[in-house]
């Protein structure tokens, strides 16, 4: 890899931003949440870009770091540590960005990754159960892991992995923003 972290580099850093905290916040409306999630997920790319300014070199390259992201996400998930689930769903929001923008995009880096920010931002509203929010983390990841996956079965199949790409970047926007640490199912449980 030229430039971009390897597996397990950043392992244990947790990530915490007013942007990521203010998104968690159950008073301020679903848009406002994206909108704070989206913001954290490009704070966190702008950190990957500076600590490794390198670019992804192929698609399977770019496939399994995000898959490291996924895996270190579901990792949280199990343990139900829901703020560090989030930090983790920011950074395989982040890496999926960067599989679009060093791979699909040409140009100036910040015009690459405004313009894959722009296209995750269009498909938040199709990935995800329609017409409701998560239920739990669990649902959560597992409409992540299925994003991911059909983008690494792109990959491995030499179909086009933008799409895909672009998905996993809008599932993790909605982990965010609507995973909080309460489940609905609380106070309704004795």
């Amino acid at each position: 890899m030229h430039g971009v972290a390897p597996p397990g580099a950043r392992a244990g850093r947790i990530m915490r931003t007013p942007r990521l905290m203010f998104s968690a916040c159950a008073t301020i409306d679903a848009e406002d949440r994206c909108r704070n999630a989206e913001l954290a997920i490009g704070d966190e790319l702008r950190a990957a870009l500076e600590a490794f300014p390198g670019v992804f070199c192929s698609a399977e390259e770019a496939a399994m770091v995000l898959a490291e992201e996924v895996d270190e996400l579901w990792d949280e998930v199990r343990a139900n540590r829901i703020g560090r689930a989030r930090a983790e769903a920011v950074q395989v929001g982040a890496m999926a960005l960067r599989f679009v923008a060093d791979l699909y995009e040409s140009g100036p880096a910040s015009q690459r990754y405004a313009a894959a920010a722009r296209e995750c931002h269009c498909a938040i509203g199709d990935v995800g159960p329609v017409g409701r929010t998560l239920a739990s983390s669990h649902e959560g990841f597992g409409y992540l892991k299925r994003e991911y996956e059909s983008l690494w079965s792109a990959v491995r199949f030499d179909d086009p992995a933008r799409p895909a790409a672009v998905r996993v970047a809008a599932m993790a926007v909605r982990f965010i923003a609507e995973i909080s640490g309460r489940s609905p199912m609380q106070g309704l449980v004795r």
